[in-house]
């Protein structure tokens, strides 16, 4: 009987328990809004993050930036000059564009060159507020940040107008099948054979041109560096070659090199109609913009296009220049 009795308790145990067993156990709906619950966690955490981020970099870089901006060659403008700086992305995303756009901005109040306004929202193109710039500076755009219809319209009518285009490092990265704005810019991103990690050496290929003559022969800078698409775009029949990679230096032979002609180009200008055009892929990462020869380069190369810095665009190829590594 004790024995019986002992089972009977344990049943009625096991009875009881069952249905809080049951409740403990979510069900598919409350596991789904668990889950995004917590991605809507991490997304807030994640932009947390990058807040810390940057204000680790403004806070590192800050003795850097300092001396670089105080040691600028600014030429004296003609009038008030307005800077768009313009980064809007719908490809890969550049973590050194805050920062840069930071700089941009810390660099035109120290050298009194001009005023900068920064913009991601594509109504400036839609609502053709571009027009009440000097110039624009795509920074590191990608994917197509210019909206097609009147954006791109009020884009070409700028450049009709002949202001000014500036160009840092994914501004070839952007619009591959928009020919309108190739032929402006002058080349289309293939790959980066050196990336964010590889210290390349600069060919200087014009040192006595205003808007390279700041930069060493053999200088080495950490960055990352494209190569440009063999097509009707990048050619030196039509840009005036500034800087290129010097392979005869250190660790500069990667995989993935395709030209060729060897021509692996770094900067330029050039004349697109009327408009000034000055481009320069350096800019992946943020101690670019600390680095004071880079920087110098930058800011010769804005004052070019807005028409503060006269300087010879006539390309390359009619002037007898080849590329440095042939």
């Amino acid at each position: 009987m004790k024995s019986r009795s002992k089972i009977n308790l344990l049943t009625a145990v096991c009875v009881l328990m069952l249905p809080s067993l049951s409740a403990a156990e979510p069900t598919g709906e409350e596991l789904i809004r668990q889950a995004k619950e917590m991605n809507k966690k991490a997304r807030e955490l994640q932009k947390e993050a990058k807040k810390l981020e940057y204000r680790g970099k403004v806070l590192k870089f800050a003795p850097q930036l300092e001396q670089a901006l105080s040691e600028m060659t600014v030429q004296p403008v003609k009038k008030k000059r307005k800077l768009l700086v313009y980064s809007k992305t719908t490809g890969y995303r550049h973590s050194s564009i805050p920062y840069a756009s930071m700089v941009f901005k810390k660099l035109g109040e120290a050298t009194g060159a001009f005023s900068v306004d920064t913009s991601e929202n594509q109504d400036v193109f839609r609502k053709g507020q571009i027009h009440d710039y000097d110039a624009i500076l795509m920074l590191s755009t990608t994917g197509e940040p210019i909206p097609k219809g009147k954006g791109q319209e009020e884009f070409l009518k700028f450049i009709a107008s002949g202001k000014g285009l500036v160009g840092i490092h994914a501004a070839t990265d952007c619009h591959a099948k928009w020919k309108g704005y190739l032929d402006v810019m002058g080349g289309i991103f293939d790959v980066h054979p050196w990336g964010s990690g590889s210290v390349v050496t600069l060919y200087n290929e014009e040192p006595e041109h205003p808007c390279s003559h700041q930069v060493p022969h053999g200088y080495q800078i950490k960055d990352e560096i494209y190569q440009y698409k063999h097509d009707e775009h990048f050619t030196r029949d039509k840009l005036r070659i500034l800087l290129s990679l010097d392979l005869k230096g250190p660790n500069m032979k990667k995989g993935g090199m395709k030209r060729k002609d060897k021509d692996y180009a770094v900067s330029w200008v050039r004349k697109s109609g009327p408009t000034r055009v000055f481009y320069t892929n350096l800019g992946h990462n943020e101690s670019t913009f600390v680095d004071k020869v880079a920087l110098q380069h930058m800011l010769s190369g804005i004052q070019y296009a807005l028409g503060d810095i006269e300087a010879d665009a006539t390309p390359s190829a009619k002037l007898g220049k080849l590329p440095p590594n042939q």
